[in-house]
């Protein structure tokens, strides 16, 4: 007989709403999350607008911040809507044995340090090229190891297992824009196989910084016209560019 899986909880942190309730309100009502990005200083790139978070405090969510001190939006995110969705399960109420509980994400890397990484370039420019041993003296001068390690995808799904002592499978995704499905699928055939009793699943992402907007940008996939009038697009559980229409 396959074992049945059910969802028992859910947490969002979007553009269009911090909450599953706030968000769904939005979409109801045709709400856009599209605006002038805020983030870093786009004036001078071809895409000036992204569907961003605003106005995020992780506080609101968590009652010790400490941990996440050197976290990319990516791992805040990922930690504010699980938190959302453990609460509202009551999992953490109930007997539960910490190696049946995993976690499955599908989460990308963290936001990056632009400025920083540009130092870099410029302390290494030799003659026209980039001088190697230069760069790397530079990246262990300027360069935060403990920011540069949250920046590896694996991150999310690791912190919300320290959080919630989740001793079981742990795994992250990485598949673009399928990555949140994907972690989803696979979590519930982890349960129906009977390798966990509860999964911690979904996904957080941010590519709204000068990096991503400008990788995105070089992939011609991004909206190079507009305004938050004309363009709409949601997000659930990470922040998005604007795509083209």
């Amino acid at each position: 007989m396959r074992r049945r899986v059910v969802v028992t909880g859910i947490g969002v942190i979007t553009p269009i709403g911090k909450d599953v309730e706030s968000m769904w309100k939005v979409l109801r009502e045709g709400g856009s999350g599209i605006g002038r990005i805020t983030h870093f200083d786009a004036s001078k790139f071809p895409t000036k607008i992204a569907a961003e978070v605003k106005d995020f405090d992780l506080s609101k969510y968590v009652d010790d911040t400490a941990p996440f001190a050197q976290s990319g939006r990516n791992v805040l995110f990922a930690v504010a809507a699980a938190s959302e969705a453990v609460r509202s399960s009551g999992i953490l109420d109930a007997a539960q044995d910490p190696s049946r509980f995993g976690v499955y994400l599908g989460a990308g890397e963290g936001q990056q340090d632009f400025p920083a990484f540009m130092k870099l370039i410029s302390e290494s420019l030799h003659d026209g090229t980039i001088d190697l041993e230069r760069f790397t003296q530079a990246g262990l001068k300027y360069l935060n190891p403990q920011f540069e390690m949250e920046q590896e995808p694996n991150m999310p799904a690791a912190h919300l297992a320290a959080l919630f002592n989740a001793q079981g499978p742990n795994l992250n995704c990485l598949t673009a824009c399928a990555a949140s499905s994907q972690a989803i699928g696979e979590a519930t055939e982890i349960i129906r196989r009977g390798d966990a009793d509860v999964m911690l699943s979904g996904g957080a992402h941010s590519m709204i910084h000068a990096f991503g907007v400008t990788g995105f940008n070089l992939l011609s996939s991004r909206a190079r016209r507009g305004s938050d009038k004309t363009v709409r697009i949601a997000g659930a559980e990470e922040e998005c560019i604007g795509r083209r229409r």
